[in-house]
């Protein structure tokens, strides 16, 4: 059960980072981070700096696509995570 929550709890970080980094590229307009991870000054910067340069629709719809990306990067996790489980149990 450990195990179980354990994967759980990753997933939902890999999906956090998944988040924060895509938001991050959408509002800068870079395609691959500069790191493998986004810092909470360099989100708000960039969150702050968008406001002045894009509409409301278009900063909703960068908000949709991180939402799915990180949504999808939940689900190849816990599903990864379920078939690993799976494989190393015995029959």
């Amino acid at each position: 059960m450990r195990k179980a929550v354990e994967s759980h709890d990753w997933a939902w970080q890999v999906a956090a980072d998944t988040y924060r980094l895509k938001l991050f590229c959408q509002l800068t307009g870079r395609t691959t981070p500069k790191g493998a991870s986004v810092s909470d000054d360099e989100l708000n910067e960039a969150i702050s700096q968008s406001f002045t340069q894009m509409s409301d629709a278009r900063f909703r719809e960068m908000i949709e696509l991180s939402t799915d990306a990180s949504l999808e990067a939940y689900d190849r996790v816990v599903s990864a995570a379920t078939k690993l489980s799976r494989s190393r149990r015995p029959n």
